[in-house]
């Protein structure tokens, strides 16, 4: 029992100064992600992640901050079960690949269309998985290995993924 009592106050301090390694989280505050869709207009990246939420700028990160600030609540990626590249944002593939609020077991993909809406594609790529992650291509591309992405396409009123 004394053994648990030193541990115990630590981490009452550090939660009272505020320096615990997690952080607490209201679940009815919580945005959960199914699909994020990154395109590029220009010189700015689009982060769109579904009903009407969506951030912009010049980088990844700074379109993701810019949807942060936009949702009331907070934007949850841990759900996200796909990442979607549109063409014109293929260059932002290494930021991707490096961007720790993305989940390492959510799949990749590219997308030459670059009106695709987030909630339907998640619908139909849940039924149509592809086996290549974010940490699978992130492995493939440290080996060398050259990996082409999965393509998502329109296609008769749905969608299909063509694999390479």
């Amino acid at each position: 029992m004394k053994k648990l009592i030193a541990p115990a106050l630590l981490l009452l301090a550090l939660g009272a100064l505020g320096k615990l390694p997690f952080r607490a989280a209201d679940v009815a505050e919580l945005l959960p992600v199914r699909t994020v869709l990154i395109g590029r207009d220009g010189t700015e990246y689009t982060v769109d992640v579904g009903a009407g939420v969506r951030g912009v700028g010049k980088t990844i990160d700074d379109a993701l901050d810019a949807l942060r600030e936009r949702v009331s609540g907070t934007v949850f990626f841990g759900t996200a079960e796909q990442v979607v590249l549109t063409e014109k944002a293929a260059d932002a593939l290494p930021a991707v690949l490096d961007e720790p609020a993305f989940r390492p077991a959510a799949g990749i993909y590219l997308t030459p269309e670059e009106d695709l809406d987030p909630e339907a594609a998640a619908d139909y790529l849940a039924a149509h998985s592809s086996n290549l992650t974010l940490m699978r291509l992130k492995a493939r591309l440290l080996a060398g290995e050259t990996t082409p992405l999965p393509i998502l396409r329109k296609a008769g009123g749905g969608y299909t993924v063509c694999e390479n």
